[in-house]
């Protein structure tokens, strides 16, 4: 069975809380997937910081990433979505 790696984009909006870069980090250890980016600051809402992860996965295990970040009890919502113009890109070069 041939799993089909693409690069998705996973954004969460989250309460501002000590700790919660290492839960979020310790979900994606678990799971031994790697990130190819990681960024947090500040989202356009007051005390609500905003994750955007880019990884490298199929679609089934980032679905279940992102369900397993919204359990956590800091996350107020979590998307994710492919990474298409990337994907373009790379062909066009």
């Amino acid at each position: 069975m041939k799993t089909d790696h693409k690069e998705y984009t996973i954004t969460a909006y989250t309460e501002d809380y000590l700790g919660l870069i290492g839960r979020i980090n310790a979900i994606f250890s678990r799971r031994r997937i790697s990130m190819v980016t990681f960024n947090v600051g500040p989202s356009e809402i007051e005390k609500v910081k905003k994750f955007v992860i880019v990884i490298r996965e199929t679609e089934d295990s980032v679905q279940k990433i992102s369900r397993q970040m919204e359990k956590q009890v800091d996350v107020l919502e979590v998307h994710y979505h492919r990474n298409p113009y990337l994907t373009a890109v790379e062909y066009a070069s």
